[in-house]
């Protein structure tokens, strides 16, 4: 209901929501600009979703965005399950990453430093392990993208997980 001047009230008109919100000049402006350091991270973040791809095969998107507005596709995979694990781990890519080595090893290896504080060693300078590490902290904190993860794992692979998993905790 929408309230006019006198106080009366009347049915509310249907809304058209604009395509865009904002200003074209705003968005100029913003472009003559710097992107802040965040940028990145902004730009991949937020969750995926998985459709087929009208060309063939299978398109990842932002949740916001779609084929039929015209939208391209992040990525697109001749195979469903690739497709997922690419919606799984995209918002993570762009994340500062929490893990990293030091430069200096001790008799333990090189330090292993998750937010400034060692948390482990690794017996060989092993950078991609650090951004491994970033990668899975970020699915195992996201269970949005965790769960493209198990749908692209199919049926029998995830229940040998179960099966693993209940060994692990002691169960048969």
């Amino acid at each position: 209901m929408a309230t006019a001047s006198d106080g009366s009230t009347r049915a509310s008109q249907t809304l058209i929501v604009p395509r865009r919100l904002f200003a074209e000049e705003f968005f100029a402006y913003l472009a003559a600009r710097d992107e802040p350091e965040t940028a990145a991270e902004a730009e991949a973040a937020g969750r995926r979703h998985v459709v087929p791809d009208p060309q063939g095969g299978w398109a990842v998107l932002r949740e916001e965005e779609s084929l039929e507005a015209g939208d391209i596709p992040e990525v697109t995979f001749l195979r469903e399950e690739a497709a997922m694990i690419a919606a799984a781990v995209l918002p993570a890519l762009a994340r500062r990453l929490r893990y990293r080595l030091g430069d200096d090893p001790c008799e333990r290896g090189f330090p292993v430093i998750l937010d400034g504080a060692i948390v482990g060693h690794s017996r060989v300078f092993n950078e991609a392990l650090a951004s491994a590490m970033t990668v899975a902290d970020a699915l195992v904190s996201s269970p949005h993208d965790f769960g493209w993860l198990l749908l692209a794992l199919g049926g029998v692979a995830l229940e040998r997980v179960e099966k693993i998993t209940a060994a692990r905790l002691g169960r048969t």
